[in-house]
């Protein structure tokens, strides 16, 4: 792919604010995340020497890789993409070797985060990818601005998810690319919880921390209700296990490859970690 001349901002962000650290100030929503804002804001908080090597705790780094190549395929020559609770921003971090001709618009309600994302991807920033302090529930951006919607674990902590879904529809294009991604609820996974008798989340409130809520019908069908077409249901991170100390996420890992491989429909819904929703948005 070309470069296109990315030297000014994309057209999205001209009402907005930029601040002088270099972020953007969007819209605040009530999502009824205060308590989870404070408490992502303590981990934001803290100093860390190795990113890469931090996600891999959380995340499947060739995993989401991978995920990432087929959600890149599908945007158009010289798109924008908007990633909701983006955080550290590290799924656009090859960006100027996969696809430099588009840009990518991070929007993390925790400021801190983007300033960790500042330092991760380095002069991507302000050029291919650009740092919006905003929430899911109001995105401060024109409709149908946007040729991707792309959001990894974030969905899954809003109450409001019926809200964030239909700003989901409303910033993005007619033929844009949706991808949610949210744990799954795998049926061997909460069998093995039940033969150990250990406490396995479903929905609400965990004691002491957030709202999590695992992907489930009710949001398939607010997501169907709401673009007015069924999503395609998707498995991912079918080995990467944390819970269970299998820790193999990190970048390069070869059984981290394999896991990339396994990802898709069927089987992997049984123990998969990861479900997401995929669709075009109907429309010319």
């Amino acid at each position: 792919m070309t470069e296109l001349d990315s030297t000014r901002p994309p057209s999205v962000l001209a009402s907005l604010n930029l601040g002088e650290d270099g972020i953007y100030t969007g819209g605040q929503g009530d999502g009824g995340q205060e308590h989870e804002r404070k408490l992502r804001g303590e981990v934001a908080a803290k100093a860390y020497d190795d990113y890469l090597g931090e996600i891999a705790h959380h995340h499947s780094i060739p995993v989401m890789d991978a995920e990432i190549d087929r959600f890149l395929a599908t945007i158009p020559t010289g798109g924008i993409i908007v990633d909701v609770g983006g955080c550290w921003g590290w799924h656009w971090r090859r960006l100027a070797d996969t696809r430099p001709d588009i840009r990518v618009v991070v929007v993390d309600f925790v400021r801190a985060n983007l300033r960790h994302a500042q330092t991760l991807l380095k002069d991507d920033i302000g050029r291919r990818v650009f740092l919006v302090e905003g929430d899911a529930t109001r995105l401060d951006f024109p409709d149908a601005c946007f040729d991707g919607y792309w959001s990894v674990q974030t969905l899954q902590h809003i109450p409001a998810f019926p809200a964030a879904i239909a700003e989901a529809a409303r910033v993005l294009k007619h033929r844009g690319s949706f991808a949610c991604y949210s744990l799954n609820d795998p049926p061997l996974i909460r069998a093995v919880y039940a033969l150990f008798g250990k406490y396995w989340h479903r929905q609400g409130t965990i004691p002491g921390a957030f709202w999590l809520e695992r992907m489930n019908q009710n949001q398939i069908d607010t997501v169907t209700r709401t673009f007015g077409v069924a999503p395609r249901q998707h498995y991912s991170e079918v080995l990467f296990t944390p819970e269970f100390g299998l820790r193999i996420g990190a970048r390069g890992n070869w059984a981290g490859r394999v896991d990339a491989a396994l990802s898709g429909s069927g089987w992997p819904r049984l123990i998969a970690r990861q479900h997401s929703l995929h669709l075009t948005k109907p429309g010319v």
